[in-house]
């Protein structure tokens, strides 16, 4: 676990996953769910590390609880997700993940290219994180919200990755079009969409698990982050 100062004077906590090989490696900053860091968040980190890269996974709530970890799916749960997220400041958020990008970034082990992957909550701060956070590239999952901030895209935008389940309650129709629309005009986006996977499709342990969707998006981030932190 480390510690990273925020920009307005506290610190946030972060998970930390190295890679076996000593040689300087490409970062990765993993932001999380609603759900806090959990074990699948961090399951995430070790296996980036496994790949050969040095993964984090700040504490993106901490502002209103530090180290919050739950589950949406119970009643209570699912109360305390919606009150978390009406008071979550994302141009704040944002402006942590840049913090936890310089540093990684700054760190002697690290190669200097940092990238962010987000999931839910995290997939719309990964996008933005390729405007305005210093990441050199981005990979998000399931976003949810990415069509209200398309005009964050500019000349400096970061290769960004979107993951898109066709069925996702909280992503419909039109929201997909605009995405792909989007992707047809900046060649910096690329946007997948996938045939039958709902929400959380990537999520191995979640109701919505869909193997096929889950492999596929899995096989197209390797290979975008091998070309864009490797490269």
């Amino acid at each position: 676990m480390a510690r990273i100062d925020s920009f307005d004077g506290d610190r946030f906590d972060a998970y930390v996953a190295t890679p076996a090989e000593g040689a300087p490696a490409p970062g990765i900053v993993v932001i999380q769910e609603i759900r806090g860091v959990n074990e699948d968040i961090r399951g995430i980190c070790d296996r980036l590390a496994r790949q050969g890269y040095l993964a984090i996974a700040p504490d993106m709530l901490w502002r209103q609880e530090r180290n919050a970890v739950f589950d949406p799916d119970t009643p209570a749960g699912w109360d305390k997700a919606m009150a978390l997220h009406e008071g979550f400041d994302e141009d704040k958020a944002v402006r942590d993940i840049a913090s936890a990008v310089d540093w990684l970034r700054a760190l002697p082990g690290c190669s200097g290219k940092v990238g962010v992957i987000g999931y839910c909550l995290g997939g719309k701060l990964a996008f933005l994180s390729a405007a305005r956070a210093g990441a050199d590239a981005a990979v998000a999952y399931y976003g949810i919200g990415i069509e209200h901030v398309l005009d964050a895209i500019d000349d400096g935008f970061a290769p960004t990755l979107l993951h898109v389940a066709a069925l996702d309650r909280f992503v419909p129709e039109e929201a997909q079009a605009a995405l792909a629309g989007q992707a047809r005009r900046t060649p910096a986006l690329t946007t997948h969409i996938y045939a039958g996977a709902h929400h959380a499709f990537a999520r191995s342990e979640g109701v919505h698990f869909h193997a096929d969707a889950s492999a596929l998006a899995q096989r197209r981030t390797e290979e975008f982050l091998q070309r864009h932190l490797r490269g």
